[in-house]
């Protein structure tokens, strides 16, 4: 049983990397699926409500029980602090990642409304 708790906990990782990498990467992802802008602007809100409020992102919450269950010890704190701070970027300098995310979003947006628009023009008038 502790195994199977561990080995959630270890895809509980790996979604939420997949999702911290949805968040800068959805809106060039969009210009081929436009049907994900919906869950892409969902990730953004959730995660700007997250580092605004600082509200315990319940994946973290959930891998943290699954390895506290199965008796490993548990790193407290949140998943980028424990996971990408110091490893992926200096500790301190989340900063730099959150302006990086954030004008990967923006660059892909203004992209993608672009095309929205050019699209629209030349499509032909109905009548």
């Amino acid at each position: 049983m502790d195994a199977l708790r561990l080995a959630l906990a270890d895809l509980i990782v790996v979604v939420h990397l997949a999702y911290l990498a949805f968040i800068p990467l959805g809106g060039f992802l969009a210009w081929r699926w436009p049907r994900i802008v919906p869950w892409h602007l969902a990730a953004i809100a959730i995660g700007l409500v997250s580092i605004t409020v600082g509200f315990d992102c319940p994946l973290t919450t959930w891998e943290q029980t699954l390895r506290d269950d199965a008796g490993q010890r548990v790193a407290r704190g949140a998943f980028v602090d424990h996971y990408l701070a110091g490893k992926v970027f200096p500790h301190g300098d989340a900063w730099v990642v959150q302006v990086a995310f954030a004008t990967a979003i923006v660059v892909s947006y203004a992209v993608l409304i672009r095309k929205w628009v050019r699209s629209r023009g030349s499509a032909p008038a109905p009548g």
